[in-house]
């Protein structure tokens, strides 16, 4: 745009420059502090910010100098100065001048001319405190906001009055604040507005609202109509609602209408680092008042605007300019402040000269250091003949009003580029934190890191949870009964922890139950059901134990753990257990443990460095007692088990129906790691060439886990059984209950009819125990040996089977089966056995603490009248210190034939009351008797 054509909408008079470098001083603000620019003593800056109040005094041409300002405001470069005019004589009728409805009348039109979208989203005010103001003033007034009729004591009204002005003024659901309806008083609220302030957004919410809202909270703070009359938000509220505000005083009612204006205006304008668009605000805001005389509210809105400045001492963003045809009539108070009409000349040094006297006045609680009076020259036609010189000289220089820009960090583009880049680190942080997540719940068994099993749980390569279960994980078993085992264990503790509160003079012990039998990956629900039984069985203990009350009756807390399949993460597990035993000094003692691997070994190993004691259930490995002396079993060792298999198979071969030839083939796994089956294999081997048996061993290769390549070139179990079928003698299979299964479909395929005589270690009591498993081959006979006598109910008078009874009742119909393999009986003894040694403990010395190695030692002097006459048989460790096995513990022989029900053909060992079969090996003397 041209020059000429810029100017030619700016009034044309002698000095408009002056005036014109005057508003354009006063418009631009500082990169710091406010206006004006501050006087320095001795480096430190002097005097109080401010913006005067300029009086023009331009006689008949008021008007086309006010819109030429405007005009000047309008297109100042870069962009517009936010500004509003209103014409003071437009009022028809006009109000009495200095009426409060007159001067809220202005307030309300600057109001809505500052909100306007024209200014650009960085020059619009949003008007939320003179909002609330002129909407309580209007409330109740004819004409005014819904809030109308007789008002008194009737709370309620006004605050739904003001919960659907809440509505009103937001746009998009109440999502998002319009600044043009800020100002609304009436208007009908939309029918879902209505439904959903009535039944989404009560009352109640609403108040919680009006106490976070700044505005109302602003309205109870500032100084004006006491506002702590009556003392609540409310009460206040009604005291300026029509026809109540009548009776305050005028004055503090102008004050507090004014107040709430600049108060606006000083929030949009106030610099904050995270508020760049206050940064962008590099002009203030103008209010034109035009016409401005004695006749209309100009001259008490002014005296209000600086009576307010001065009682408050903040700095408001507002320039008022106020055009008017004359002075004020000589004699007033507004002409006195005005200082002497030769003052009011209009000059070059007019800002230069306001600001030194305001620097040193200003603090003067007086009105004259605000006013800056102006006297205009008449305003020149274009034509007359000296208009184009003076538009050239006065006008053309300075017709372009160029505002300062923002701050490089503070424009938009870069607010944008830090929104984004903002919004970019937040995305890449939450990515990261829940990259981080995701890989912790992969590497913690899917649970959250704030989850309680979460530090003491982790998965392993094969993809099993291993770890300590200390608040009911269940180690996403798909078995429901291992779920409710494990959930009724959980239980069990959080009792456990209750009664230890109740009574802290009794003694609190933590066990945990070890065990390779809760892992799923390629196992189904039967073939878990064993490390369920040993669970039940252990849980019964503690069950047990929870309902005895005396003072040397140890309360017992429960931990289930698993190693993983074939207890190859043992170690790992035992790591957690350090750290859990360093945080809970409970912690005494772990049972379970389960097949007699290599990787037990080193388990076992780990945990005596540890210091931890061991009961195992069900292992029964020679090499297992020389792992550690902290280590017991509650099972009879391989060397036993082969000498019944010995005694029986020589009793088969003398007295049995078939009456196989004197020899025996012994089956075995070629897995170097299975040291149970090595082990068993070797000691059957020699204990039947003892007994005149002509034997041979075979190997077989057991199917390796998933990835992993076969362990030897041997055949598998399913090709060995096959080439059984001949076989005169004796079959003994010296392996794992899952290759049994395999063995027994080889013989099923090749010679069904005429099977060789069968007789398997303990591990095929878990098959036996499994009706589903057994029932695959019913036509195949064959004899196990069993570590219970198989024969128990749950209406016996059995402390374990009444009390399975009791917390697992689906299981009593399966207990005939599940008494086969002798998990929950001997589960069961492995926690008895640590309840005696704790009791024992208590009653010999009182106050010795209840550390793992003396719960070590009391264990190891189980036997003569203190052994303990188990669910599995008589558990006697015969005297010997160095001795970690039962004496002549119980083993029993079941014969299997079709798929009913077991049934025992003998069994050799101790057991309370009964005597053991004829053919069984003798038994061995307790150490002095």
């Amino acid at each position: 745009m041209a020059s000429n054509e810029l100017d030619s909408n700016i009034p044309v008079f002698r000095g408009a420059g002056h005036l014109l470098r005057l508003i354009a001083d006063l418009v631009r603000r500082p990169r710091r502090r406010e206006c004006p620019e501050p006087v320095r003593h001795r480096g430190v800056a002097q005097g109080r910010e401010g913006l005067p109040v300029i009086c023009l005094v331009s006689g008949e041409d008021h008007t086309p100098l006010a819109k030429g300002i405007s005009y000047f405001l309008s297109h100042a470069d870069p962009r517009r100065v936010p500004h509003c005019l209103h014409d003071l004589q437009a009022c028809s009728p006009p109000p009495a001048p200095e009426s409060v409805e007159a001067v809220r009348r202005t307030l309300e039109r600057l109001a809505q001319g500052f909100a306007l979208s024209v200014h650009g989203s960085d020059g619009r005010v949003r008007f939320r405190r003179f909002g609330l103001v002129n909407w309580l003033t209007q409330a109740g007034a004819a004409g005014g906001s819904p809030y109308a009729g007789s008002m008194e004591g009737n709370d309620h009204t006004l605050l739904q009055g003001l919960r659907e002005r809440e509505f009103r003024r937001r746009r998009l659901f109440g999502l998002l604040r319009s600044p043009e309806t800020e100002l609304a008083v009436d208007g009908k609220v939309p029918w879902w507005v209505w439904l959903f302030a009535v039944h989404v957004f009560p009352l109640a919410w609403f108040r919680v609202r009006r106490g976070l809202g700044r505005e109302y909270r602003w309205l109870l703070n500032q100084p004006y109509l006491a506002p702590r009359d009556p003392g609540t938000f409310i009460g206040f509220a009604e005291r300026l609602t029509a026809p109540h505000h009548q009776v305050e005083d005028p004055e503090q009612l102008r004050k507090l209408m004014v107040n709430a204006f600049l108060e606006d205006l000083r929030v949009a304008f106030r610099r904050r680092l995270w508020r760049p668009r206050t940064a962008r605000r590099t002009a203030y805001c103008v209010a034109l008042l035009d016409g401005a005389t004695a006749d209309n509210c100009g001259y008490p809105l002014l005296q209000t605007i600086i009576d307010v400045r001065n009682e408050t001492g903040a700095f408001d963003p507002l320039l008022v300019i106020s055009c008017g045809a004359e002075p004020p009539a000589e004699g007033t108070r507004i002409r006195a402040d005005w200082g002497h009409s030769s003052l009011w000349e209009l000059a070059d040094r007019l800002y230069g000269g306001w600001r030194d006297t305001f620097l040193h006045q200003g603090r003067a609680r007086n009105r004259a250091p605000w006013y800056l009076p102006v006297t205009v020259p008449r305003l020149l036609p274009p034509s007359d003949e000296s208009y184009e010189l003076t538009r050239r000289l006065e006008v053309a220089q300075d017709a372009r009003l160029r505002i300062p820009e923002p701050p490089l960090w503070a424009r938009r583009v870069v607010s944008v580029a830090a929104a984004c880049g903002v919004v970019v680190a937040l995305l890449g942080a939450g990515g990261l934190i829940l990259s981080r997540e995701s890989d912790y719940r992969q590497a913690h068994c899917g649970l959250h890191r704030f989850e309680d099993d979460a530090d003491t749980l982790r998965t392993a390569e094969t993809g099993e949870c291993i770890g300590v279960a200390r608040n009911g994980f269940t180690f996403h078993s798909p078995d429901p009964l291992l779920n409710k085992t494990l959930r009724t264990i959980y239980a069990q503790n959080a009792r456990a922890e209750e009664a230890h509160r109740a009574a802290p003079e009794r003694p609190f012990v933590t066990l945990v139950h070890l065990s390779a039998l809760l892992s799923v990956s390629g196992k189904s629900t039967g073939q878990l059901a064993y490390g369920r039984e040993a669970l039940q069985g252990a849980a019964s203990a503690q069950s047990r134990q929870l309902r005895s009350s005396g003072a040397a009756e140890p309360i017992l807390r429960l931990f289930p753990a698993n190693a993983g399949s074939g207890m190859r993460f043992g170690t790992r597990v035992v790591e957690i257990l350090e750290g859990l035993k360093r945080q809970d000094p409970s912690l005494v003692g772990v049972t379970g443990l389960d097949q007699s691997r290599e990787a037990t070994n080193r388990t076992i190993r780990k945990l005596t460095a540890a210091g931890l004691p061991m009961v195992a259930t069900t292992l029964s490995a020679d090499s297992l007692v020389r792992q550690s002396p902290m280590y017991f079993q509650v099972s009879p060792q391989n060397t036993r088990e082969a000498e019944v298999a010995a005694a029986y198979a020589a009793h088969v071969v003398e007295q049995g129906r078939k009456k196989p030839a004197r020899q025996v083939r012994i089956i075995g796994s070629a897995d170097p790691s299975d040291t149970y089956s090595k082990t068993l294999s070797d000691d059957v081997a020699r204990r039947f060439r003892a007994r005149g048996f002509t034997v041979e061993k075979t190997s077989f290769t057991p199917p390796p886990p998933p990835g992993a390549d076969p362990s030897s070139d041997a055949p598998g179990p399913g090709k060995v059984g096959q080439r059984s079928c001949s076989y005169p003698g004796v079959v003994f299979f010296a392996g794992r209950s899952e290759d049994f299964e395999s063995l027994l479909g080889g013989v099923n395929e090749s010679c069904n009819s005429d099977p060789p005589t069968l007789l398997g270690g303990d591990d095929v009591a878990r098959l036996a125990a499994d009706a589903d498993r057994r029932q695959h081959y019913p036509g195949i006979p064959y004899d196990f040996l069993d570590f219970t006598l198989g024969s128990a109910h749950c209406d016996d008078t059995s402390e374990l089977y009444a009390e399975l009874g009791r917390l697992f009742p689906e299981e009593c119909a399966q207990v005939a089966s599940s008494s086969l393999d002798g998990h929950a009986a001997l589960g069961f003894d492995a926690v008895k056995l640590y309840i005696n040694a704790v009791k024992q403990l208590r009653e010999d010395a009182a106050q010795m603490p209840l550390t793992p190695p003396a719960v070590w030692h009391a264990i190891s002097g189980v036997h003569g009248d203190e052994a303990l006459d188990g669910e599995s048989g008589i558990i006697s460790f015969g005297g010997d210190v160095d001795r970690q096995v039962p004496l002549d513990k119980l083993l029993s022989v079941q014969h299997i034939d079709g798929a009913g029900r077991p049934t025992q053909a003998g069994f050799c060992g101790r057991v309370g009351g009964q005597k053991q079969s004829s053919w069984c090996p003798p038994l061995e003397a307790e150490k002095g008797r």
